[in-house]
């Protein structure tokens, strides 16, 4: 089984298009979003996050900030998507060690090319 990677978004067409290129690939995918995110990462612990920053109630830069106080999560990488450019989604995350940035609309090579990337294959 491939690497294991959750996608954390609340565009339920978005997410299952990502899923399915993602599992066409061949990795293993889970899918979440807002305040039940959390809860779920803990639990199944992946190889990679695909996060999306602007959802309602538990925005992105929140689940970052608490995936750095979680030592089980901590090392996770994780890649943003944003409908804001890339440079700007550098300029508000920072240091905060992000692994990737996505502008939607995105091509589907730029999701794979990045994942790969973030999971160092």
């Amino acid at each position: 089984m491939g690497k294991h990677i959750v996608v954390v978004d609340d565009d339920v067409d978005a997410v299952n298009v990502v899923k399915l290129r993602l599992e066409s690939s061949g990795y293993q995918v889970t899918t979440t979003m807002g305040e039940q995110a959390l809860s779920d990462l803990r639990k199944c612990k992946p190889d990679l996050i695909l996060l999306d920053v602007m959802m309602p109630g538990l925005d992105g830069f929140a689940v970052i900030r608490e995936l750095k106080r979680d030592p089980d999560l901590t090392k996770v990488p994780v890649i943003v998507f944003s409908g804001k450019p890339k440079e700007i989604m550098a300029e508000l995350f920072g240091p905060e060690g992000i692994a990737g940035y996505i502008s939607k609309p995105y091509q589907p090579q730029e999701l794979l090319d990045q994942v790969k990337k973030a999971l160092g294959s």
